[in-house]
């Protein structure tokens, strides 16, 4: 059985996730850019977003969201307009452990970049 919930924890049907999943501002949690300003080639991309489906395959709590971080630029010609490759991947029970995650990977990331450019959308 495939368990679905809500951004609050609320396990919900399939005909629910449907719509939820089309919502992209739904999806999002949080979103930053690190970049340097002493090295134009130096950008990274902190991103937090509720999954829906429970990524705790071994059992417990329900993972459903999740911060990645992705390096490099963004290459329009991939699905998702991003070739970037994964670097890190956390995994969250609800959207406050998420929101504080992702703020503890960006000032994870932004310690290994010199003179770093933080742009949070």
């Amino acid at each position: 059985m495939v368990d679905w919930y809500d951004r609050s924890g609320r396990p919900i049907s399939i005909e629910e996730i449907g719509d939820l999943l089309r919502t992209p501002d739904y999806k999002r949690v949080a979103y930053t850019e690190i970049t340097s300003s002493a090295d134009e080639a130096v950008k990274y991309r902190v991103s937090t977003v509720w999954l829906g489906l429970d990524h705790n395959w071994s059992g417990g709590d329900p993972l459903i969201f999740e911060t990645m971080v992705f390096a490099g630029e963004p290459d329009p010609r991939q699905r998702g307009g991003s070739a970037w490759a994964d670097q890190l991947c956390r995994r969250y029970t609800n959207e406050l452990d998420a929101k504080l995650g992702h703020e503890e990977t960006v000032i994870l990331v932004a310690a290994t970049v010199t003179s770093e450019v933080i742009t949070h959308s």
